[in-house]
């Protein structure tokens, strides 16, 4: 119970941390923008610059912020990082990372072409549970790779219940970062954005309570 308090405790001390960071870039282009606009210039038009600044200088800060957060997660105990999954460190072969000194047999094209097929499904199920802290900052749900299935176009899937899937994928935003992005897949092509676990939560109870029914919601349910 103290554990769980302790890391509610972190969790928020980094939250607030990145909101002051933010609070303070977007009141530092605000007035920068405002300032620095053309006096000649329509109040309209400094005040639309300055909101424009503010927003930029808003999220260059939390870009450039990102490391020194990732620094302070990790000495309060957040996870950061490749996720703590005790199933891969047992299934590891000793043999597959001892040094070897015998020339290594070149593979066939075929062969590459298996590997490297693995290789992205097993970096692509790592990549989602390492970003799993965006939507669940708990251990034991989410982080485990060993649960996630890649997919070779870098996407990952989590088997949630029958015929309810979290996926994960990345896209791009304006600055050009790629930003993890998770949906829940309902079986009847639909996606549910997901922005917190509490709403995977929200949504299995709201399933379990319906029993089977054929009446979907359109979106999440609303959590406190």
């Amino acid at each position: 119970m103290n554990g769980d308090r302790r890391t509610n405790l972190a969790a928020a001390t980094t939250s607030g941390v990145s909101m002051l960071i933010a609070a303070a870039g977007s009141v530092i282009g605000a007035l920068a923008g405002f300032d620095l606009s053309p006096e000649t210039w329509p109040s309209d038009a400094r005040v639309a610059i300055a909101g424009i600044a503010a927003c930029t200088v808003c999220a260059a800060s939390a870009d450039l912020s990102e490391p020194a957060l990732t620094w302070l997660r990790r000495r309060l105990g957040l996870r950061t990082g490749r996720p703590t999954d005790p199933t891969l460190a047992e299934n590891m072969d000793p043999a597959a990372t001892a040094v070897k000194t015998d020339a290594p047999t070149a593979p066939s094209l075929a062969e590459s072409v298996d590997l490297a097929a693995t290789a992205v499904k097993d970096d692509a199920a790592i990549r989602a549970a390492s970003a799993a802290w965006h939507i669940d900052h708990s251990c034991g749900f989410l982080d485990h790779a060993s649960q996630w299935q890649g997919h070779e176009d870098g996407s990952a899937t989590y088997y949630l219940a029958p015929g309810i899937l979290l996926h994960h994928h990345t896209e791009k935003n304006g600055r050009g970062l790629a930003m993890p992005h998770f949906t829940l897949l309902t079986g009847d092509d639909r996606e549910l954005p997901v922005a917190h676990v509490k709403e995977i939560h929200a949504y299995l109870l709201t399933r379990a309570a319906r029993d089977g029914s054929a009446d979907e919601p359109t979106e999440l349910p609303a959590t406190v």
